[in-house]
């Protein structure tokens, strides 16, 4: 899916509402749900364009994947969960330090969601704390099973 499809699919006939919500205009609302190869014409680079942009460059500077990934862990902490692909590639003491940091972040998961499930009740600030450690350890459980098949 190129970003303009996921862009379309978002704001669907609703630009109208989307600018209002967003502060800018119906127009440059349906500029981003639209195709455009260079940008230079008519079109706009939507959002997803300028994240993506940003993780390149990211990358580029030699930023950690946990950091390239944040936009992306943040709205996945907000919307749902954010599956990395693993990276492949690694030594034999790399898989260690891996099992060793995976090992810590199911338990710290763990432990989070049974702290915030002892009184029986989950409030929505527990509820953000496990899915953020659940979101770590996912991240490190995927990691760590890329180097294996790596």
């Amino acid at each position: 899916m190129e970003s303009y499809e996921a862009m379309r699919l978002l704001v669907g006939g609703d630009s109208v509402a989307m600018a209002k919500r967003l502060g800018r205009s119906s127009s440059l609302i349906q500029k981003w749900c639209e195709p455009n190869t260079d940008f230079t014409a008519s079109g706009a680079y939507n959002p997803l364009d300028r994240i993506s942009g940003m993780m390149d460059e990211a990358d580029r500077l030699g930023k950690s994947t946990k950091e390239i990934h944040a936009p992306l862990r943040y709205l996945a902490a907000d919307r749902g969960v954010f599956i990395p692909l693993p990276q492949t590639n690694c030594s034999s003491e790399q898989i260690c330090l891996q099992t060793a940091k995976t090992i810590k972040e199911v338990g710290e998961a763990l432990t989070e969601a049974g702290k915030a499930l002892e009184d029986h009740q989950l409030t929505p600030n527990e509820r953000r704390k496990v899915l953020k450690e659940m979101d770590e350890a996912v991240h490190e459980l995927l990691t760590l099973e890329g180097m294996f098949r790596g």
